[in-house]
């Protein structure tokens, strides 16, 4: 399967979906009709962490999930991406210097200011070289 980033750089249309439910079960089955990405909503729907994380762990291999934090926040930010969300959208970003906070957040010193913890997104330490690429 080829990785989602190889498959933006084709410049072929990426068709995805949005997802506001809370159930496991709805991911696994839209993330398996084809979709190359879906976009769970925290922002405005009533999703939990422990939600998000469900979705994430149910959605197919093929299909790349993103996340719409509920904020631009660094801690919301190291936690989704914890979970092991391919991406995040940072609502409401309306100046440069939010822009630079939001990539910051993302980003492992010296490049930001994102801390270090064991998650979900790097095997619980047992992939974070390679996730660290």
């Amino acid at each position: 399967m080829t990785p989602f980033k190889e498959r933006l750089s084709q410049g072929k249309p990426l068709i995805g979906t949005l997802l506001t439910l809370g159930l496991p079960a709805i991911a696994e089955m839209i993330s398996r009709c084809g979709y190359d990405w879906l976009w769970i909503n925290m922002e405005h729907a009533p999703l939990s962490l422990e939600q998000a994380q469900q979705l994430l762990q149910a959605k197919s291999n093929h299909c790349a999930a993103f996340v719409r934090i509920p904020a631009n926040d660094g801690v919301w930010i190291k936690r989704i991406f914890d979970l092991g969300a391919d991406g995040i959208i940072v609502p409401q970003v309306r100046t440069a210097e939010e822009a630079e906070r939001a990539v910051a957040g993302s980003k492992y010193p010296p490049s930001g200011t994102r801390s270090v913890g064991i998650a979900r997104a790097h095997g619980f330490g047992m992939d974070f070289a390679t996730y660290m690429l």
